[in-house]
């Protein structure tokens, strides 16, 4: 399949237009549209300008608020409670990671539950923002239900992300890790499903149970957790912070963005945010002591360097923003489908 470049702000203010379009005020399609192209220039097209459908789809069936009414109710100076109003992820979750940024330059720490939201996309997209203040962020969320728990045969756990984030000596290259619990994000299978190819063995099942390598089969039937109990374990603990601490949907609840639509999805999430030279001043230059002994270990058989969580996708960005994006054109047909209905010229 071939790609085609496509500058990054000419996508950006395509996917402004179309959430404008469909009710959104323009601040909160600015958001949108940064947080989709955002992940694209990170190469995780997963969850980037493919899924833009997928998020119309859910305000034109009116199963979720394009003008949601964000409530905070603070508990103490540093942990508070968002409730979403069932407004975009993209939107509610840049207002928790915001407030939690605001508690912890002020107190050391902050924490922001949140409940009644939606899938929120990248969640580096929030990471980046709590690096550039300093800050050490872990974020939780939980998802609709694909992976089953250790020793069961059915789907009832989200492949929620699991994601750290912390500064660096080097400002555009920060300590990011974010990665689903499952063996790959599942947005990749639903491309794969969509395009008819084939996926590596050991990463799903199908509904009978059985492996496959057959991406509809898979995306239709099991996910596999990454290392077995572990990861099972991992999507377990997503549920309980994300849901049950939230107050959100859980316990298998969470409604698939992409297919269900029979109402709002619910989906809950927990950000933390810490002063990261609270306790040690130097912290950033301890950070890339670390780092950079890491990186003068012997290398294993095949790699040519070591790269640390984050420095990859920092790489892809550098290079996406000057040469531009590359889209694969089933993507750009689906965008311009979209446009063309909501009556939006898209000269891509």
């Amino acid at each position: 399949m071939k790609f085609k470049r496509f500058k990054h702000s000419i996508i950006q203010n395509l996917i402004t237009k179309i959430f404008v379009k469909i009710g959104l005020p323009i601040k909160d399609a600015k958001i949108c549209s940064y947080s989709l192209v955002r992940s694209d220039l990170r190469g995780v097209w997963s969850h980037g300008i493919a899924r833009t459908s997928i998020y119309c789809k859910r305000i034109i069936k009116k199963v979720a608020n394009p003008k949601p009414k964000l409530k905070i109710k603070f508990f103490s100076q540093s942990i508070a409670h968002l409730n979403g109003n069932n407004g975009l992820g993209f939107v509610i979750a840049n207002r928790a990671i915001d407030e939690a940024i605001k508690m912890a330059k002020k107190n050391g720490i902050g924490l922001v539950a949140v409940s009644n939201s939606n899938h929120f996309g990248m969640a580096a997209l929030y990471l980046e923002k709590a690096v550039k203040h300093n800050c050490m962020s872990w974020i939780f969320t939980n998802a609709s239900p694909a992976l089953p728990p250790h020793g069961a045969m059915a789907p009832h756990f989200g492949t929620s992300p699991f994601a750290f984030g912390c500064p660096t000596n080097k400002k555009d290259v920060p300590f990011i890790l974010d990665m689903a619990t499952s063996s790959v994000a599942r947005g990749k299978l639903k491309f794969a499903a969509q395009r008819g190819e084939k996926i590596p063995y050991g990463l799903a099942l199908d509904k009978k149970g059985n492996p496959t390598n057959d991406g509809f089969k898979a995306f239709e039937g099991i996910m596999l957790p990454f290392g077995g109990m572990k990861g099972a374990g991992l999507s377990w603990m997503m549920d309980i912070v994300g849901g049950i601490f939230t107050g959100a949907n859980f316990n298998g609840k969470v409604k698939n963005a992409i297919s269900n639509f029979s109402g709002p999805a619910n989906v809950g999430h927990v950000f933390i945010c810490v002063k990261s030279n609270i306790f040690q001043k130097n912290f950033n230059q301890r950070m890339m002591q670390g780092i950079q002994t890491a990186k003068k270990l012997k290398l294993a058989k095949g790699f040519k360097k070591i790269l640390h969580p984050g420095e990859p996708e920092a790489i892809r960005l550098k290079e996406n923003l000057k040469k531009g994006i590359p889209i694969s054109p089933d993507v750009i047909a689906d965008l311009k489908n979209l446009a063309q209905s909501l009556n939006i010229k898209a000269k891509l």
